[in-house]
């Protein structure tokens, strides 16, 4: 290690901080984001001099707090590493704060999961403790497996998901259908978000008046702002039926009829369900064209056995690390 080098490195570390730590308040974290990036960058060109390197930046950079210890330059190196320039401003990966950047990095399985993340988190404000509980509940790999839909190739591709995740309803708060659909109702704003982006609830038991005097109430109509269309949602308590198909295909095909206007795209079906045989859905499905997906529900009991024990801890670790954080 050249001893001149070293302390041109260690000049340009400090100017660095201290430029950054000069911005309005408003833009903090993002100076301190890019602040990390860049020292990290110039101890990756450092990297022959081995870990000793690291251990006198630190011991040098004291004065500006615990931020700047062994462990969190080793971060920074790998955050420098892990995302390109690009990246930090295109992807926005500088609007997220340090410690959920840290735990990106850990968790994600490959670059592509960690910038799906780095959207959703700017996207819907996901704190920290939030996005450790996504991870838990695998919300990427279960947004990627493609759902079970009457055309692989319709609009409803991207709007039904394979499985939906509720860890906010318990199995002993449900005892039949009714019960199951009262607590997605108590919990309507966490439903409509594991539903994902676009949908906007109408009516729960939403009736449906036919031209001949006949009533009918669908379970749950909503409202998909994206691609403006309405969806009939049928919640069953266990496996579904081939009658559950007829069902839920008059109900689309009744909505087209006597609610959709000119500005609507066609309606969209969805079995919400616990198991789906995969003969009945093959079968069922053969010859029917109207756009109808199958969304398999987990209950908070019947997630990753680690997420029992776990999200009680996300509150606990993330007071350990604000402070760290904030410094």
């Amino acid at each position: 290690m050249e001893q001149n080098e070293y302390f041109k490195d260690l000049a340009k570390i400090k100017k660095t901080i201290t430029e950054n730590r000069n911005k309005t308040m408003v833009v903090v974290n993002s100076a301190m984001i890019i602040t990390y990036y860049q020292i990290g960058t110039i101890i990756n060109q450092r990297k022959t001099w081995g870990s000793k390197y690291i251990e006198m930046l630190a011991s040098d950079l004291k004065e500006y707090g615990s931020g700047y210890s062994t462990d969190q330059l080793k971060r920074m190196s790998r955050f420098a590493s892990y995302f390109s320039e690009n990246e930090i401003s295109a992807q926005a990966v500088h609007q997220i704060p340090w410690s959920t950047i840290v735990e990106l990095m850990r968790l994600s399985s490959s670059k592509e999961e960690s910038l799906w993340y780095v959207g959703q988190i700017v996207k819907y404000k996901w704190s920290r403790s939030h996005v450790l509980k996504q991870f838990e509940l695998q919300a990427y790999q279960r947004q990627t497996v493609p759902p079970l839909i009457t055309n692989e190739n319709a609009y409803i591709q991207g709007i039904i998901k394979d499985t939906l995740a509720f860890d906010f309803i318990s199995k002993n708060e449900v005892t039949d259908e009714k019960s199951l659909k009262d607590k997605l109702i108590d919990n309507i704003i966490l439903f409509l978000q594991e539903l994902g982006t676009g949908f906007a609830l109408v009516g729960r038991e939403y009736k449906l008046l036919t031209p001949t005097g006949k009533n009918f109430f669908i379970d749950l109509l909503m409202y998909h702002t994206k691609v403006h269309a309405y969806v009939v949602i049928e919640v069953k308590l266990e496996d579904i039926t081939p009658a559950d198909f007829g069902q839920l295909n008059f109900y689309v095909n009744a909505i087209d009829d006597l609610e959709k206007t000119e500005t609507d795209n066609d309606t969209i079906g969805m079995l919400l369900c616990k198991t789906a045989d995969n003969y009945v859905v093959e079968t069922s499905f053969k010859g029917l064209k109207t756009p109808i997906g199958i969304s398999k529900y987990k209950l908070f009991e019947d997630l990753p056995i680690y997420l029992t024990n776990k999200l009680n801890q996300i509150d606990k670790k993330d007071n350990n690390n604000s402070k760290e954080e904030r410094e």
